[in-house]
């Protein structure tokens, strides 16, 4: 009997909600700008439960139509159709749920907008993405929104206060000032202090994006005050110019999805087969897809194929993707296929890139190398490169090799290229062909780079090859690099040999560099001996700044070796510089030798500055030192010449 009467609750609630909907129709719902990327869904906080003063709300709707408002008009152009919010995870059904806004238009954005948190709970959820903003207002209001982030209530609502007071008029305004109340409301303040914080928000910023999710939570805050004997709050709610129909109408549309039941599914099907309004199907279809139900996949696959909106079918192709289900993946591969509308034919293969299935390796291929839209291929590559499935490296290779368009060949190889083991189609030899012959410049230094990063026997002469065919400076040191990168003796000796003798002293300079780059060379050495024997200045003088390593003492030393060695005064002089720039207190004995022997006046004065370029105690003690000889040396002159005149 308890059961009974337990059900027909339920169908009674039911029928309640769904004639809600009817009366309200084209004024029921806003939008949300769709998201970009479908399966990185944002986890918004619990919220509470629709209650009894809510639900009895709405039968005065059921049984009458509401009243028609002006402002309702003004909500969106007549059919346009709704963009559902950010989807739930697949957690636990909540007992209601609420608008949900993204901006729309208006102050330039500083990334995009986090789902709303409408309720209490946790943050952590919300995603901010990070980003480059180009005004000082932009860049303050973000650092407040960190703060947010963190869940440091005392010093965001500090930071909010005082940028409300800096930009009054600048376009985070209305954002600053609906955060201040949020703060409010997650710190504990009394519930009519929150309430009027929000009321003053929208009397000031009715237009905001903020405007819907401020009147969403005033409705939950005045059903909690009614509940605690305080009914004149619910009277301000819907007193105010645009009504509370909407916001009822949502959190009546997400309770059928709440419900989790075959009534409940039933109504909202229904419900879209007797509405013709955009945005009411469109919200039907955002709440279809987080029914794990196959009726509502079946409903949501017709509408993908057959509603007479391009839109809705579009939104039910994004809905079937967020589903996850394997079942939905036939109906998107047909309209990423075939659909007339290419944003259709886009949505399904962004919706079909999040799943991992072995049988889209080969969809993706044929989609990568069909050629027909450049946009469809690269959607279809880039889904190829993120599967993880068997054959999909053979697949990459084959678009690497058969595709026409040179962007799909680049996101083919860039893919082969972001793995941790090479594969096993991408021979050596293959990767060798597109370093010396790809007409593609991008291709021949992507190949050439994951010729280092194998590290197999051939890797090195293929490199070297490379080299000598290398026209181009750019590419000539990018091969440089890809050489020290592979490391050892043989890649010493070979841009040791480039460094001393190469084509042109860019290249032999490039070369120094390089080689100074290879873990565990011995400077002292290869470097030394590149100073004694390279035929371009510009090569030498890079291996004598390399020498110059305070973390090389050994190299230091062999630095000053070369110095006493060196007959040519001006490179004298190149030398104390470089040991001057070493700031290494092993460079001090060094140079205060050379300013205290040196034969060129120039050369002993570029030491005494080398010193001081040092700035260590070690090295202000030899400049004290010096002076202190100079002047006994002037001392002894002076006794010199009393004792002459005498």
């Amino acid at each position: 009997m308890r059961e009974r009467t337990r059900t027909a609750r339920t169908k009674a609630g039911l029928n309640i909600l769904l004639a809600a909907l009817v009366w309200l129709g084209p004024t029921a719902l806003s939008a949300s700008p769709a998201q970009s990327t479908p399966h990185k869904k944002p986890i918004r906080p619990p919220r509470a439960h629709l209650t009894a003063p809510v639900l009895a709300s709405l039968a005065p709707l059921a049984a009458e139509p509401p009243a028609r408002h002006p402002a309702h008009a003004a909500l969106a152009p007549a059919g346009a159709a709704l963009i559902p919010p950010p989807r739930l995870s697949r957690a636990p059904m909540r007992p209601v749920a609420a608008l949900s806004l993204s901006r729309l238009s208006g102050a330039p954005v500083l990334a995009p907008r986090a789902a709303m948190p409408l309720g209490r709970g946790d943050l952590d959820g919300m995603p901010f993405a990070s980003t480059d903003p180009q005004t000082e207002d932009a860049r303050k209001f973000q650092a407040v929104y960190s703060l947010i982030m963190d869940e440091q209530w005392e010093e965001a609502a500090k930071a909010l206060d005082e940028f409300i007071g800096a930009y009054p008029k600048s376009p985070w305004a209305d954002d600053a000032r609906f955060w201040k109340c949020y703060i409010l409301e997650e710190d504990d303040h009394p519930r009519a202090t929150v309430f009027k914080c929000y009321q003053d928000f929208i009397a000031a910023f009715p237009s905001s994006e903020w405007a819907d999710d401020a009147r969403t939570r005033m409705i939950e805050i005045a059903d909690e005050l009614a509940e605690r004997g305080k009914p004149e709050y619910m009277a301000i709610v819907k007193a105010m110019d645009k009504t509370s129909d909407d916001e009822v109408a949502i959190a009546a549309l997400e309770a059928l999805r709440d419900v989790g039941d075959e009534n409940a599914l039933q109504s909202l099907i229904d419900l879209y087969g007797q509405s013709q309004e955009g945005k009411l199907r469109s919200r039907i279809i955002h709440v279809l897809g987080e029914f794990e139900n196959p009726k509502a996949l079946q409903k949501l696959i017709e509408i993908s194929q057959t509603d007479a909106s391009p839109e809705l079918r579009r939104r039910a192709i994004a809905a079937l993707g967020e589903t996850g289900d394997a079942k939905a993946m036939p109906a998107l591969m047909e309209a990423a296929q075939n659909a007339a509308e290419l944003p259709l034919r886009r949505t399904a293969l962004r919706a079909l890139a999040g799943f991992e299935d072995p049988t889209l390796v080969a969809f993706f291929k044929k989609m990568a190398l069909s050629g027909a839209n450049p946009e469809l291929a690269r959607l279809a590559v880039d889904g190829l490169g993120d599967l993880r499935a068997p054959g999909r490296d053979d697949a990459l290779v084959q678009v690497l090799k058969e595709a026409k368009a040179g962007e799909i060949r680049r996101r083919a190889l860039h893919s082969l290229a972001d793995q941790d083991e090479p594969a096993a189609g991408l021979t050596g030899q293959l990767l060798r062909e597109l370093a010396l012959k790809d007409p593609d410049p991008e291709i021949r230094s992507t190949a050439t780079m994951m010729i280092a990063e194998n590290r197999t026997p051939e890797s090195l002469s293929h490199l070297k090859e490379i080299l000598a065919a290398a026209k181009d400076a750019e590419v000539q040191g990018e091969v440089l690099q890809a050489i020290a990168s592979v490391g050892g003796k043989e890649a010493e000796a070979a841009l040791a040999a480039v460094a001393v003798g190469g084509a042109n002293e860019e290249i032999a300079r490039e070369a120094v560099y390089a080689l100074a780059e290879i873990e565990d060379i011995d400077k002292a050495v290869v470097l030394g001996d590149v100073v004694r024997r390279a035929k371009y200045p510009e090569a030498k003088e890079a291996a004598l700044d390399e020498m110059a390593d305070r973390r090389d003492p050994a190299a230091i030393k062999a630095l000053g070796k070369l110095l006493k060695e060196e007959k040519d005064p001006e490179w004298r002089e190149k030398m104390v510089d470089a040991l001057g720039g070493s700031e290494s207190d092993d460079a001090v004995p060094l140079l205060l030798d050379a300013a205290k022997t040196d034969p060129e006046v120039h050369v002993r004065t570029a030491a005494v500055s080398a010193l001081g370029e040092i700035k260590t105690p070690k090295a202000r003690q030899a400049l004290m030192d010096l002076l202190k000889g100079k002047k006994d040396a002037a001392g002894r002159v002076d006794e010199d010449r009393v004792g002459y005149g005498s």
